[in-house]
């Protein structure tokens, strides 16, 4: 703003305060005195930078940048019917006081009072009383301002922050879901997930605190990834990759670099053990780019996760050079990211993956002793990640020709596993299994009773819970 309408504005300031003069007023004033627009001049009223007009927007669930509501100041753009009644509601006012459409109200009607609340009331329904005093008849000033202090007490009520209390409870119930993704049937995890995160819609389709909105859609992203897991466990992976790109585009609103990376790599499983090591590959390797410098458990795990994608894509060094990675980036996490299983990347995790890497490389003397560390790190009920290190283990016994032991332990495996654990990806892995079995060995009596137990366990009622 140029100092002589700087001056101006202030003289005006000035000027109303001395006479009385309502916002409105003032602000009319302004418009025509220093030639800009009527949205503008109420923000100058108020004696408003763009930036301070933009945070109370916020307050009231906005989100608009400096730089959309200079363009709208300026007339080059218009805001949107959402907006236009966020900036009605900050300015107390209504369109046509903010530059946009017309007041057509007959001359000699009531006009608002000094607070901006709207012309008339809606009338009564039948059978009820007129509430504040308003009758068929034009609204006194008197009733206006009644009507204007409950709008402002009902609009205090919406935007009451919820209680720490309750943020906190939200918190520990994500984690738990962190932790109990090893136990929990995938089925029931996936139906209170789902559950929590239809409360946590309610909350948020109501104006809160930026900052309370922030922590909601933090919790609200865990939960859709923890959606993504079950999915994932279910053999769901289409439907999977819609809850992990619903949770980026809550991560994203809270600008939370971590999590935005976990949500890729928990992604990058779905190729990883869907047949898509190069797809799986770039995930991992942008989850790590995300993570960036962030010390967080993605920064360790993205790496492990291109460690096995390299390895399934025959890159032998490549695949040795990120697992050192992993190893090093682990070496820096605390103990809150080392000690969550889902959310953060554990010791029994990176020792697996290890194991997993050198399956595939066809190191089975090392891949045996790395698998068999880790499965000891597992506690009996963890079911799935057993599960899965069991099956690299079987691979391992496959590639030093021990064929028929390999399938008889994976058949052993699936039968011992509750039937709803024995999910999708456990039996895609079994098939994975079969699919790696050379044609001298096909004609085994072990091959053909898992291949037929695989069949079995692919049934719809035990793969989904």
């Amino acid at each position: 703003m140029a100092r002589h309408d700087a001056q101006s504005v202030r003289t005006l300031i000035a000027r109303s305060e001395a006479d009385r003069w309502t916002p409105w007023q003032l602000s009319a004033a302004i418009s025509e005195r220093c030639g800009c627009s009527l949205l503008k001049a109420h923000r100058l009223g108020r004696d408003w930078t763009l930036h301070t007009a933009c945070e109370r927007l916020a307050q009231s669930g906005g989100r608009v940048t400096v730089q959309q509501l200079s363009a709208w100041e300026t007339g080059r753009g218009r805001p949107g019917e959402s907006n236009l009644d966020l900036l009605c509601r900050m300015y107390e006012t209504r369109p046509d006081r903010l530059g946009y459409g017309h007041d057509y109200t007959p001359s000699g009607e009531s006009e608002t009072d000094s607070s901006g609340s709207d012309r008339f009331a809606t009338k009564p329904r039948e059978n009820q009383p007129a509430p504040i005093g308003l009758t068929s008849m034009p609204p006194t000033s008197t009733a206006l301002s009644a009507l204007a202090s409950v709008r402002r007490s009902m609009t205090t009520i919406l935007a009451t922050p919820i209680a720490e209390t309750t943020i906190e409870q939200w918190d520990r119930q994500a984690a738990e879901y962190g932790h109990a993704y090893q136990i929990t049937p995938p089925a029931t995890l996936l139906a209170s997930s789902i559950g929590d995160l239809l409360e946590l819609r309610a909350l948020l389709e109501q104006r809160q605190p930026t900052d309370v909105r922030t922590r909601l859609c933090r919790i609200a992203a865990q939960l859709a990834g923890t959606a993504g897991i079950a999915l994932v466990a279910l053999g769901e992976h289409r439907e999977a990759r819609q809850w992990y790109h619903l949770g980026q585009l809550l991560a994203e609103e809270t600008g939370d670099r971590a999590l935005r990376a976990w949500l890729l790599a928990r992604e990058a499983v779905i190729p990883l053990y869907f047949g898509a090591p190069a797809a799986a590959l770039a995930l991992a390797e942008r989850a790590r780019l995300v993570a960036g410098s962030t010390v967080c458990a993605t920064a360790a795990w993205a790496p492990s996760l291109e460690t096995r994608a390299l390895a399934r894509l025959g890159r032998v060094r490549e695949a040795r050079d990120a697992m050192a990675l992993a190893q090093r980036a682990f070496s820096r996490l605390g103990t809150s990211d080392t000690s969550d299983t889902a959310y953060g990347y554990t010791e029994r995790q990176l020792v697996w993956h290890g194991g997993s890497m050198w399956t595939t490389l066809g190191d089975s003397r090392r891949a045996q002793a790395a698998l068999h560390a880790a499965r000891d790190l597992y506690s009996p009920d963890e079911h799935l990640d057993r599960a899965l290190i069991a099956m690299d283990e079987a691979t391992c016994l496959v590639g030093v020709g021990e064929i028929a032991v390999a399938c008889r332990e994976t058949e052993m495996l699936l039968l011992g596993l509750p039937a709803e654990h024995r999910t999708g990806i456990v039996v895609s892995r079994a098939r994975d299994l079969l699919a790696s079995i050379p044609a001298r060995g096909s004609t085994l009596a072990a091959v053909g009773d898992l291949r037929e137990l695989v069949e079995v366990s692919a049934r719809p009622e035990l793969t989904t819970g």
